[in-house]
């Protein structure tokens, strides 16, 4: 029998998108449960606190073990996860694992730091550049969020062609978050009476271009809501400052996201490219309508649910959240139109494809020679 094995790195950090993804499709497959040929299923993590333990899935924390190592972060990954275990099947699904590990399916969620560079540090490109194609062709299994990634892994030969599966995410978490009541009213805001944006400074994000179109408006009554991407003085010296018409709330909890969510007039969601656009997902859950840009896979998730817009076109994103704001029977038609599209991106359809995945791989130990099948196939 064979066991599957968490890389659970990521806990010791503050978890970002590609955390929560692993977090949800894992806690999903374990209640879905594991294949048959795999008898155990255990997270490995550094020595060392896990970041903000009560957020965590509690189906990955019960299964980590911390193993005595006097590595950390990446060396950690590369050095004792490389070895560690061999015959066990190891998950990395945060877009990094050991490369000389072949036993592997690894995620790799998109090719920004390819597409975008200048969205991300000098040795975050440098490490990613290294590791990701070598990657990418030492794992036996590498799996993706969105066509559109696969694509671009392929084009920019971080994965060979064929070889991604594409796994699509869910959202449907956002359902399980008790809102957080008290948020509305704490913030200034008014149900029903703000724009929400998922803050974050990187180039990719557009959101320079969305502050600039929201203080187009001709009618700023209805205040542009940036949750997240650090306090007040990081967006400042980046050249957005806070006013009545443009709000920063800095970072905020799961529970407060989700009240920004369920009453809020619209999502405004401007990247100029995305591995899947997780947040038009998740606001489509909570019947929030959404204002979303063509870039990248977001067409992929929202369809025709959404008012899809270039994201360079600024006239037209002003005009869209004007329009929006003034046409009430508008957001009812896209709040349900939502609600119907998000139905297939469920954290129980991920793991079932997961499961049909590992369902397929060799359980031979790993000094036997077995290995999985080229083009696309395991």
């Amino acid at each position: 029998m064979t066991g599957l094995l968490l890389n659970a790195r990521f806990l010791m950090r503050a978890p970002t998108g590609v955390d929560r993804v692993a977090e949800q499709l894992v806690g999903a497959l374990v209640d879905l449960g594991l294949p048959p040929g795999f008898d155990a299923f255990h997270g490995l993590r550094p020595q060392g606190d896990i970041v903000l333990p009560e957020e965590r899935p509690k189906a990955v924390t019960d299964a980590l073990e911390a193993p005595k190592s006097s590595l950390k972060g990446h060396a950690w990954e590369q050095f004792y996860l490389a070895r560690t275990r061999p015959d066990d099947w190891m998950l990395s699904l945060c877009n990094t694992g050991p490369v000389l590990r072949k036993r592997q399916i690894v995620m790799i969620h998109d090719a920004q730091v390819f597409r975008q560079p200048e969205s991300y540090s000098k040795p975050f490109r440098l490490w990613y550049n290294a590791m990701q194609p070598r990657l990418g062709r030492t794992a036996q299994v590498v799996l993706t969020v969105s066509e559109h990634s696969k694509s671009e892994l392929e084009r920019f030969g971080v994965v060979p062609p064929g070889k991604a599966r594409v796994i699509p995410n869910g959202a449907d978490h956002i359902l399980r978050i008790k809102p957080d009541d008290t948020t509305i009213k704490r913030h200034g805001l008014t149900s029903g009476r703000y724009l929400l944006a998922l803050g974050s400074l990187a180039p990719h994000k557009n959101l320079a271009m969305l502050v600039a179109a929201a203080r187009a408006r001709k009618d700023r009554s209805v205040p542009l809501v940036i949750a997240g991407g650090g306090n007040a003085a990081i967006f400042s010296d980046n050249g957005i400052t806070a006013s009545d018409d443009v709000r920063l709330l800095g970072r905020v909890s799961d529970a407060e996201l989700r009240a920004l969510y369920d009453n809020a007039a619209a999502l405004v969601f401007p990247s100029l490219t995305e591995g899947f656009g997780l947040p038009p997902a998740e606001a489509m859950f909570c019947g929030c309508p959404v204002i979303a840009s063509t870039g990248g896979a977001i067409p992929e998730v929202c369809g025709d649910a959404t008012i899809s817009l270039d994201p360079s076109d600024r006239d037209g994103w002003t005009a869209a959240m004007e329009d929006l704001c003034a046409n009430t029977e508008r957001r009812t038609r896209l709040s349900e139109a939502g609600r119907i599209r998000v139905q297939q991106f469920t954290w129980r359809a991920a793991a079932e494809k997961l499961a049909g995945i590992l369902s397929d791989l060799p359980r031979t130990s790993a000094g036997q020679s077995s290995t999985a099948p080229a083009n696309g196939t395991v």
